[in-house]
């Protein structure tokens, strides 16, 4: 019994130095929609700060209250932004307006960004950036193809950077290295992004 009891302690006191005890949850990955608009929240050269966003149940229709920069999903953990940018992931666009989630909860809302943000499609957002694959991803995601779905590699994409080239639908052309180019899916078949980047080098307006 007094075996047992001593077994029963060391567990407990060697259970906080357990590698997966300390492993912190993998964040859940956003739905892709069809791009990022990325707002500026710091002052203009006048030192006056941005006028606020509002967000509406349809375009100019009905109101919902102010855009809140405290309650947008952080995604630094997927696109490196810094300070000065607000990224909101964009559902879908009619005109200048566009549908954005706007809090943790996935809630959805129009607003016109004016000249206070840029939306980019992703394939714009992402092409020519260092890119990453985003963590807890299966094995499959870190297969390399010759082609969109077709023809698996022997190279297979680790946890370094690579630089992306284009998009083809689901698929992103990528260069791991300077000797080796191949395909391989930068959303899954939920719209889950599977990708993010390592810093931003440069993006063009839209």
């Amino acid at each position: 019994m007094k075996s047992i009891i001593a077994i029963f302690i060391a567990l407990v006191v060697l259970l906080p130095t357990c590698p997966n005890a300390a492993t912190a949850p993998v964040k859940m990955r956003p739905y892709t929609g069809i791009g990022i608009l990325l707002l500026s929240v710091v002052p203009g050269v006048d030192g006056a700060k941005p006028e606020p966003l509002y967000l509406y149940e349809q375009p100019a229709i009905s109101r919902l209250g102010e855009l809140n920069g405290g309650t947008v999903p952080p995604y630094d953990w997927i696109f490196g932004m810094s300070n000065s940018k607000l990224p909101l992931i964009v559902t879908s666009r009619k005109g200048n307006w566009l549908r954005v989630v706007y809090d943790d909860a996935g809630r959805e809302a129009w607003l016109m960004p004016r000249r206070q943000g840029a939306f980019h499609p992703w394939d714009s957002f992402f092409k020519g950036q260092l890119g990453r694959l985003l963590p807890g991803l299966r094995k499959q995601f870190y297969q390399l193809f010759q082609e969109p779905g077709k023809g698996e590699l022997q190279t297979q994409v680790s946890k370094k950077s690579f630089k992306i080239i284009k998009f083809e639908e689901d698929w992103a052309l990528v260069m791991p290295d300077q000797n080796s180019l191949g395909w391989l899916r930068w959303r899954d078949d939920d719209g889950r992004l599977l990708i993010g980047l390592e810093r931003i080098i440069s993006i063009s307006k839209q």
